[in-house]
């Protein structure tokens, strides 16, 4: 398989938009700009987690191909021969007798999947050569034909153990679907928002960079005045540990950001591949303002349909309905419709005799064909039918009643952690909403909490120029200033990160990942 490094080589040498590699620092390390749905469609393409996740359905589809095997028709067949030396032990066998049989059978069997029915159907063919003084043909060709069939008519008629067995298969089978789609929900939420998080980091970088800027120009200005007489000592020390302070808070936003690019590397990449922590990733995209608020009652509706966890609980219902069904078919009395029919032929070459019983062979006479033995199987001139009932009634339930109280008291169960489930869905949903909600008012109240710290510097800044304010005034306002822009940046980020959640919602449970990241 080729590398990570190897295919971002082969799109830089062609030019594709988005990548960039530095040839000088190191000539292993590639530059990766993406948008946000460039990083969600890259870890719908390679996401570890979510290429295990793939293959739950596909472990389901064998399932449930195995439990269809019990209704699959069972072919066999055998051939033997049997040479016997039978000792004179009677008066029928006044000398040994040997015989040589030659026997062969062909069948197929099946259990059919409607209705509990079951047939066997058997051929046999045999030819036998010997010189007993019994024997009327020698040799004997013999062939039959038996058809067995089993019906039941109550118990086992609408469900039975195989039956069960695939039904629940077929269900768990839709739940690991349910479970894939869900996976893919989160994945691409997670996604996002690790994005959204690396475009944080990076926009707190800047303005840290712009504190640390405000702060250099102020220690700038303070030598100066320092230097000419016109401000004491101090105030170039207390600028100078503002950028100092500035500086540290700088270091610590730059780690923040190669934290958040692993985060999302591990999100999009094969993390089996040691070369994918050497890309750098530049994200292109930029967090959305706020708008309006999405209708909440339409995103509830939304979630009750489509919600995995839901769909999960609704086919717990459907598979205690199942168990239900089948305790309760077991309570019935097994009664059984059987019937049989069997056909044979016999020919060979027959043996003439004289004298009394059993006589001396003197000759033979005509000879019957096999195709005349099959001629009498096919025809039926020697034929058996056989039609009966059984009936199998135990003494006492107390096995199946208990199965099928406990059976109906799971589906209650199950039937009730429906409803709780779709109760904590709504709140789930109501509380993203709100979150949105919030977070779009956080935007307007912070972009003029920013405005308006900007302005005060401003005025600051003129007022210290003219000797009207004081250094702690101005470094009072640069703080100011930049934990507005935090501010600002925080409400921003808190902002998309709760559009993504309320989108997921809708789909899948929340993610606990996700979660730890907010």
């Amino acid at each position: 398989m080729r590398s990570t490094m190897t295919i971002l080589t082969l799109l830089v040498a062609a030019g594709a938009p988005g990548y960039a590699q530095s040839s000088q620092a190191d000539a292993t390390v590639a530059t990766l700009r993406l948008s946000v749905d460039d990083a969600v469609a890259m870890a719908l393409d390679r996401n570890l987690d979510l290429a295990s996740a793939r293959l739950e359905p596909r472990i389901g589809d064998t399932r449930v191909a195995a439990a269809a095997g019990a209704f699959k028709p069972v072919f066999n067949t055998s051939l033997a021969r049997n040479d016997q030396l039978q000792p004179p032990s009677s008066l029928l066998l006044p000398t040994a007798a040997r015989i040589d049989a030659v026997t062969s059978s062909t069948g197929v069997s099946q259990k059919l999947p409607r209705f509990g029915t079951a047939y066997d159907l058997a051929w046999t063919t045999g030819h036998t050569a010997g010189n007993s003084p019994l024997n009327s043909l020698n040799p004997l060709l013999q062939s039959g034909l038996l058809l067995e069939v089993s019906q039941p008519l109550t118990r086992n008629l609408a469900i039975d153990s195989a039956r069960r067995q695939l039904a629940t298969e077929r269900v768990d089978r839709d739940i690991a679907g349910t479970q894939l789609r869900e996976a893919v929900v989160q994945t691409t939420a997670d996604v996002k928002a690790a994005y959204w998080h690396l475009v944080d980091a990076r926009s707190t970088v800047e303005a840290r960079r712009s504190a640390l800027a405000l702060a250099d120009e102020l220690v700038r200005v303070n030598k100066a005045r320092v230097n000419a007489g016109d401000a004491p000592p101090l105030d170039l020390v207390a600028a100078a540990a503002e950028v100092a302070a500035d500086r540290e808070q700088e270091i610590v936003a730059e780690t923040a950001v190669k934290d958040a690019e692993d985060q999302l590397r591990a999100l999009i990449f094969d993390t089996s591949d040691r070369d994918v922590w050497k890309i750098h990733l530049v994200p292109g995209d930029a967090p959305g303002a706020a708008g309006v608020a999405p209708d909440v009652d339409a995103a509830v509706t939304t979630a009750l349909r489509d919600r995995g966890d839901l769909a999960r609980a609704r086919k717990g219902v459907e598979r205690a309905g199942i168990d239900a069904a089948f305790a309760g078919n077991q309570r019935l009395p097994d009664v059984r419709l059987n019937g049989s029919y069997l056909a044979s032929g016999v020919g060979g070459t027959q043996l003439l005799r004289s004298g009394g019983f059993p006589g001396s062979v003197v000759g033979t006479g005509d000879a019957t064909g096999f195709g005349s033995v099959l001629n009498q199987l096919f025809t039926g001139r020697y034929s058996t039918w056989a039609v009966g009932v059984s009936v199998d009634y135990p003494l006492g339930h107390g096995v199946e009643d208990a199965n099928y109280a406990r059976a109906q008291l799971e589906r209650e169960q199950a039937q009730d952690q429906v409803k709780s489930a779709e109760a904590r869905v709504i709140r789930q949903v109501r509380r993203a909403w709100r979150t949105v909600e919030m977070n779009g008012k956080r935007i307007e109240t912070t972009r003029a909490a920013r405005t308006l710290a900007e302005q005060r510097l401003d005025a600051e800044q003129k007022r210290f120029e003219v000797g009207m304010s004081t250094s702690f005034l101005v470094i009072q306002a640069q703080r100011d200033l930049t934990q507005a822009r935090t501010s600002e940046l925080a409400a921003l980020l808190a902002y998309n990160l709760a559009l993504v959640d309320l989108e997921a919602v809708q789909q899948a449970a929340p993610s606990s990942q996700r979660s730890d990241n907010q």
